[in-house]
């Protein structure tokens, strides 16, 4: 989840200053409550300016007492809130959390955004029986693949009786 609130900022606009995605704001909320822990719990290593060798580094030895403790007493403030319909204590609390300020607009982002891998394609194999054995065939992790995947399942829209 940490490592998720950092990338999260990608779905922060710099330009109208606010969240496009509700559960990436929620993971950065996550990821703030994290370093506010205290105890060394999370930090964000970095050497260098540009941030190009930012590093999320957990004590994974203090998830159990410091993280959890820390993510319960969030939680808690926000159901509570929320029970008592406190929108304005609620509110506020949620926008600290998930405020971003200019060391993660003009550092963190930028990094983020120049660090973005593609989408990841997921194809799925398809399964033949050839001399009563079963055959898999795979296919490339593209676009193409994925059509060529489907075109060769046989699955045809409606009405459709082949390609």
């Amino acid at each position: 989840m940490a490592r998720a609130g950092i990338a999260a900022v990608e779905f922060w606009d710099p330009k109208s200053r606010k969240w496009g995605q509700a559960h990436m704001q929620a993971r950065f909320s996550i990821l703030k409550t994290f370093l506010e822990a205290g105890e060394g719990f999370t930090i964000l290593d970095y050497s260098k300016d540009d941030l190009s060798d930012l590093t999320v580094k957990m004590d994974k030895e203090k998830i159990v007492t410091v993280g959890r403790k820390a993510v319960e007493e969030y939680l808690q403030k926000l159901h509570v809130f929320k029970c008592t319909a406190d929108y304005d204590a609620g509110k506020k609390l949620y926008d600290d959390m998930t405020h971003v300020d200019e060391w993660w607009a003009s550092k963190v982002r930028p990094e983020v955004l120049r660090r973005k891998t593609p989408r990841k394609v997921f194809v799925q194999a398809n399964t033949y029986e050839k001399d009563g054995k079963v055959e898999l065939k795979e296919y490339e992790p593209t676009c193409e693949g994925m059509i060529q995947s489907w075109s060769e399942r046989g699955v045809y829209p409606q009405g459709v009786v082949g390609i």
